[in-house]
């Protein structure tokens, strides 16, 4: 024990740096956690599209949908979405995944819909990077 007591008092620039990392990890995950709001993969979300008919909701700016999503992914801007949530209404009873651009404004924006009453709720883990991350094609249409 006594030669990690000397690393850490050695080291204590290092030691803080490392605790606060750890710290931030877990707050971030009780954050997304607190949220309600299951998050899945590339690989889960295609398989959702291919057999339980799911609608992708992209968050992200229009400027950036624009320069590529997810083939059949409609765009509401996170800054539009609380008035725009009564346009997903007829969505209510398929899966609805929100795409955001790393996976940390989407938990956020799925509350509201959690609270509109949508019951079948996700958001895709690390956003469009994950997306691109796995070679997953992209649409600009």
């Amino acid at each position: 024990m006594t030669p990690y007591i000397t690393f850490l008092v050695e080291h204590w620039m290092l030691s803080t740096a490392f605790g606060v990392i750890v710290l931030l990890l877990i707050i971030n995950e009780w954050r997304h956690r607190s949220f309600g709001i299951p998050g899945i993969n590339p690989q889960q979300l295609v398989e959702l599209l291919n057999h339980k008919e799911a609608v992708v909701v992209d968050v992200r700016a229009t400027e950036r949908f624009d320069l590529g999503h997810i083939l059949g992914a409609m765009n509401i801007p996170a800054q539009n979405f609380g008035s725009s949530v009564k346009t997903l209404n007829k969505y209510k009873s398929k899966p609805v995944i929100l795409v955001c651009a790393m996976g940390q404004e989407s938990p956020k924006l799925g509350k509201l819909l959690k609270e509109g009453g949508f019951t079948t709720l996700y958001h895709l883990s690390g956003g469009m990077e994950a997306w691109h991350a796995q070679n997953l094609p992209v649409t600009k249409r």
